[in-house]
Parts: structure tokens; sequence; C-alpha cells
């Protein structure tokens, strides 16, 4: 090979030129320049063979939870997928502390399917008695309304988003959502998900 045969000139000529000290100074002045050019020529080929790294390599889709749980009812199962918001927010009192949102599809027999947003602490504005709105956006669509309801234990953490599949089929289309809940004395602050590389697969296997 080329490399090899550049690696066994170069030290041969580094011997000649270790072993003659009383060579005439032309002599080793080319000799050196041919040295020189030798390495130069068996760096241009190690460059040529390494590997090109790549840079900012991210694996899609990571950020992704899946679960598939029994229901001990019906014996059948209940899909989850879900993700964690990319931003946090610092509630005031009694609520401080930095926190982030939670996104979660659900699928079961008997629960149905549910798209889930839910908090750590703090109260949703969404009372148990009728719909609330909540603001949602999908990469740079305009943002649009979705009802959403409380859930039936009237957990002020939690609420179910209405029209699922409609929710679900731009998902699968989009790298970002944002959504927007009204919270008691917080305003209507923007959660942020990464829902890049999610896998229908992984959510709903196939039987």
């Amino acid at each position: 090979m080329k490399t090899t045969t550049l690696s066994v000139i170069t030290a041969a000529l580094l011997s000649i030129s270790a072993c003659s000290p009383k060579a005439p100074n032309a002599e080793l002045d080319a000799a050196n320049k041919k040295i020189a050019t030798l390495e130069a020529e068996l760096a241009v080929e190690k460059a040529k063979n390494a590997p090109v790294p790549v840079a900012g390599t991210v694996v899609t889709g990571k950020q992704w939870n899946y679960d598939v749980s029994e229901d001990k009812m019906d014996g059948g199962t209940t899909s989850f997928a879900n993700v964690y918001s990319t931003n946090t927010v610092n509630f005031d009192f009694p609520y401080s502390g930095l926190q982030n949102a939670k996104l979660t599809l659900r699928t079961g027999y008997r629960q149905g399917k549910d798209v889930i947003f839910s908090i750590r602490k703090g109260q949703i504005l969404c009372p148990s008695y009728q719909d609330c709105t909540v603001l949602v956006r999908f990469d740079d669509e305009k943002p649009v309304n979705y009802s959403a309801a409380a859930p039936a234990d009237n957990s002020s953490e939690t609420i179910f988003l209405r029209n699922y599949e409609k929710f679900l089929g731009k998902l699968q289309k989009a790298k970002r959502v944002r959504i927007a809940v009204d919270i008691f004395q917080e305003g209507a602050p923007v959660f942020e998900f990464d829902v890049s590389g999610f896998d229908r697969q992984q959510y709903q296997p196939k039987k």
C-alpha cells in the first residue's frame, strides 16, 4: 500500500541521514527535503483514510417514553406515550420552584383515547362542570384552540384535551408543540415540547 511504502522510504532516509554525519551539506539538505516531502505525503494519505466525524449527531425520538400496562378489569392493555416540556417555569408561592409539564397520549379499552396535559404542582383553571380552552401551536402554524376537560377526581394539575385524532394527526407531522394553559395567578405560561421522532408502532404495537 502507498502508506506502507512511504513509511519504509522515510525510515530509510532517516537512517541514512543519521549514519552519515560527514556527508556534504548539499547531500544532507537534499535528504532532509526528501524526508519532509515524504512525511507531508504520508500525512495527506492518513487524512484521506481517517473517518469523518459527524458533529452534533442527535438520536431523534429518544425524548419519548413508551409503556404498555395490563388492565386488571378487562384483561386488555393500555398504551402510553409521554414527553416532558423542554422549558421550565417558576410559579409563585405556594407552588414555587422550577417545573416542566408533561404531555401524554393514552389509549385503552375502557379509557378510550386521551391527550393529557399535566404539571407537577399548581392549579390549572378548568372547572369540572364545563370545558376550558387551551391554546396549541404545532411548529410554525397559527395557534388554535382546543377544548379541554378536568379529570373526574377534580385534580387541578391535569386536563384532558378534546379531539384526540386531530391532535395526534398534527403531532405526528410536527417537530415541536407549544401549549398555553391558564393557571391560577400565573397567567397562561407556554410549555414547549419536542415531539420529533414520535413512533406510532412503539406507542401502539401491532398484535
